[in-house]
C-alpha cells in the first residue's frame, strides 16, 4: 500500500516537471452576475519527451461556481477536450488534450475561458430601493497553476462608472477606473496562492432562472412546436423596506437600478406564432422585432424584479420542420438548441429539455456538445395516439448562455406510420357517417300488431259505451225508486226533483254516447258505430213513457204498482236487454 502511494506521488511530481508556464495573462470580467475569466497560457515542454496533455488549475471558489470551461490553442478555431481530474493540494485540476504532441523544448499557447456563477456575494445583503448594489469577488492575485510560472498578471474589470470600495493589495497592484490590476509577478512556485477580495458596485440584476422547462414537439407534417416555462428569482441584494412605484418611476438611474425591468429573448429567425403569458394570462407589454438572422421578443414583466422577488412565464412559438429536421430513408435527425437565449448573462440553475417524438419511433440516440443527464424516457399520449409519444428528457444544472448550442436527436420512423393517424381519423368519421345512415334508414321501433290494436281499441270503446248505458240504467232505477217512495209520502217536490235529476243524467249520458259513437267510427269502424247508434233509439222509446209513468204514479191510490206503472218497468228492463244485445253484437 505504501509502495503504491509513493509511486503515485512520484508520478505527480514528475508530471509537474513536464511543463513550465512561461507567461500567464488572466482577465476577470466581473461586470455582470456571471464572472467571465479568460486566461492566456504560454507553456514550454521541459519534460523528457513529447507531451500531449497539459493541466489547468482552478481555485476552490472557481471550482464551486464553474459552469462552463473551454480551451483552445490560441489563434485556432477548434476546441480542445477538457477532462476533470481529482483535486490536487486544494486546486481543481483539468487536463487539456493538445491533440498533437508538443516536442521537448517547444512552446504552446492556450486560451482558456471560464464561466462562473453565483460567486459574487452581495454586501450589504439588503438595500433600500434608492441604494446601489455592491458585491464582493473572492479570488487569488496569483493565477492558480500546477506548474512554476515565470511571469504572470491579472486584470479584474468592474462595472463601468461604478464605485470601487476596496481591493486587497498585493504588490505590485494598481487600482484604476473600472479595473484592478495585479502583477506582473515573476517566478511564482506551483500551487502558490494569494487570496484577494474586491468590493465594488455592480447594479447588474442578479436574476437567476431556478428552472427552465423546454418542450420541443416534433411533427413530420411540417411543424416543430417549442414552449418554455421559466421561473425567475432575483438573487442580488434583497429589497429592504416597501416598494414605491412613484419612486421607481422617478428614479434618475433608469436602467442602472439593481432591478430587473425588461429583457430581450432571441428566437430563431424562422419563429412564428409567438406567444408570451404568465399564470394570469397574456402579457401585452411585449413586442416582437424581426431581425435578419433572429426574432427578438422584448419582454417587460408585470412588475420590476428587486432582490428576493420572483416571477414566472411561458413563451412559445412554432418552427418549420424542414429547417431543423433531416431525413434519409427511415432515418431522421432533429438538430436544435438545448435552450434559447432567454436574456443576456442568464444563469439557469436547472434546465430540463423534453423532446416529444412521433409515435412508434425506434432506436433513439442523443448527441450533445457537452455532458448532460439523460433521464428515463417518458410516454405522453396525445390525440389519436394508441401507445403514446416517446419523450426524451435531458437535464443539466448550472447553465449559462454559452450552453445555448445545438444538439442532435436521431431516430428511425416508418413512413407508413405518418398515414396511420389520418387513416384512423378517416375510419372514425366513415364509421360515424355509416352508423348515421343506417340509423336514418331503418325503423328500430318495436313492431305493432294491427289486429291486436284494433281489438284493444274495440274493447275500450265497448267499455265506455257499457259505462254510459249503466249510468242511464241507474238513472231509471233511481226514478222508479223515487216514484215508489212518493206513494208513501205524497211529497210532490221530492218526486219532481227526482224527475229533474233523471232528465239531467239521461241528457248527459246521451251526449257522452253520441261522442263515443263518433269516436267508434275511427277506432273500430262505421258498421260498429251504426250498430251502437241503436242504443239511443231504444232509450228514446222508454223516455217517451216517463211522463205517463209519473202521472200514473201521482193518480195511484194504492202502494202497489198499477198496470201503467208495471208496463213502464217492463219497458226499462226490455231496453236494457236490447242494449246488452247491441253491445254484445259489436
Amino acid at each position: 500500500m505504501r509502495l503504491l502511494l509513493v509511486v503515485a506521488l512520484l508520478g505527480a511530481v514528475l508530471a509537474e516537471d513536464d511543463w513550465k508556464a512561461v507567461n500567464v495573462d488572466r482577465t476577470i470580467d466581473a461586470t455582470s452576475q456571471i464572472v467571465k475569466i479568460s486566461t492566456l497560457y504560454s507553456f514550454e515542454n521541459i519534460g523528457a519527451g513529447p507531451q500531449s496533455k497539459v493541466s489547468i488549475a482552478l481555485t476552490k471558489e472557481e471550482v464551486a461556481g464553474l459552469s462552463h470551461i473551454t480551451a483552445a490553442i490560441d489563434g485556432t478555431k477548434g476546441k480542445l477536450k477538457v477532462a476533470e481530474k481529482p483535486v490536487d493540494r486544494g486546486l481543481g485540476i483539468y487536463d487539456v488534450d493538445l491533440r498533437t504532441p508538443i516536442a521537448k523544448g517547444a512552446k504552446v499557447t492556450l486560451r482558456v475561458n471560464l464561466r462562473l456563477t453565483q460567486v459574487l456575494e452581495p454586501l450589504p445583503a439588503k438595500i433600500s430601493q434608492s441604494e446601489n448594489q455592491f458585491v464582493v469577488l473572492h479570488t487569488s492575485a496569483y493565477v492558480p497553476s500546477r506548474y512554476e510560472t515565470v511571469t504572470q498578471k491579472t486584470t479584474i474589470r468592474t462595472t463601468q462608472g461604478g464605485k470601487l470600495l476596496s481591493a486587497t493589495t498585493v504588490s505590485p497592484s494598481k487600482q484604476e477606473t473600472e479595473r484592478v490590476s495585479y502583477g506582473p509577478y515573476a517566478n511564482i512556485p506551483a500551487f502558490e496562492s494569494k487570496p484577494i477580495k474586491v468590493h465594488y458596485e455592480n447594479n447588474s440584476p442578479f436574476v437567476v432562472a431556478t428552472i427552465v422547462e423546454r418542450y420541443i414537439e416534433v411533427s413530420h407534417w411540417g411543424n416543430i412546436a417549442v414552449e418554455e416555462y421559466v421561473e425567475l428569482v432575483h438573487k442580488g441584494a434583497e429589497l429592504d423596506g416597501p416598494f414605491s412605484r412613484i419612486d421607481y418611476q422617478m428614479d434618475r438611474r433608469g436602467r442602472r437600478q439593481p432591478a430587473f425591468q425588461q429583457f430581450t429573448t432571441v428566437l430563431p429567425a424562422q419563429a412564428k406564432d409567438i406567444y408570451y403569458r404568465d399564470e394570469i394570462g397574456n402579457i401585452s407589454t411585449s413586442a416582437v422585432r424581426i431581425r435578419a438572422d433572429s426574432v427578438d421578443v422584448e419582454i417587460r414583466p408585470r412588475f420590476p424584479l428587486f432582490g428576493g422577488w420572483k416571477t414566472s412565464y411561458i413563451i412559445g412559438y412554432n418552427l418549420p420542420s424542414e429547417e431543423y429536421l433531416y431525413s434519409k430513408g427511415n432515418q431522421y435527425a432533429l438538430k436544435t438548441k438545448l435552450f434559447d437565449h432567454v436574456f443576456s448573462d442568464i444563469v439557469v440553475e436547472k434546465l430540463r429539455t423534453k423532446v416529444l417524438l412521433p409515435e412508434h419511433v425506434k432506436r433513439v440516440k442523443v448527441v450533445t456538445p457537452y455532458v448532460v443527464d439523460r433521464r428515463p424516457d417518458e410516454l405522453k399520449p396525445t390525440y389519436l395516439d394508441t401507445t403514446g409519444r416517446l419523450v426524451v428528457v435531458l437535464e443539466k444544472n448550472n447553465v449559462v448562455p454559452d450552453h445555448s448550442q445545438f444538439f442532435t436527436v436521431t431516430y428511425e420512423f416508418n413512413h407508413m406510420d405518418m398515414l396511420r393517424e389520418p387513416l384512423l381519423a378517416a375510419a372514425f368519421f366513415f364509421s360515424l357517417f355509416f352508423v348515421m345512415i343506417v340509423y336514418s334508414r331503418f325503423d328500430f321501433t318495436i313492431s305493432s300488431d294491427p289486429a291486436k290494436e284494433a281489438e284493444e281499441r274495440s274493447q275500450l270503446s265497448l267499455e265506455k259505451l257499457s259505462k254510459s248505458v249503466d249510468s242511464k240504467q241507474a238513472a231509471y232505477d233511481a226514478l222508479i225508486d223515487a216514484a215508489q217512495h212518493y206513494k208513501s209520502t205524497k211529497d210532490e217536490a221530492e218526486l219532481q226533483e227526482a224527475k229533474k235529476t233523471f232528465n239531467e243524467t239521461r241528457n248527459q249520458e246521451n251526449s257522452n254516447l253520441t261522442d263515443k259513437i263518433s269516436a267508434l267510427k275511427t277506432d273500430v269502424g262505421i258498421a260498429a258505430a251504426e250498430k251502437a247508434a241503436e242504443l239511443l233509439k231504444y232509450d228514446k222509446a222508454v223516455c217517451d213513457s216517463v211522463e205517463n209513468y209519473i202521472k200514473a204514479v201521482e193518480k195511484s191510490t194504492t202502494k202497489t204498482a198499477g198496470p201503467e206503472e208495471q208496463q213502464f218497468v217492463n219497458k226499462v228492463k226490455d231496453a236494457r236487454i236490447r242494449a246488452d244485445n247491441v253491445l254484445a253484437s259489436i
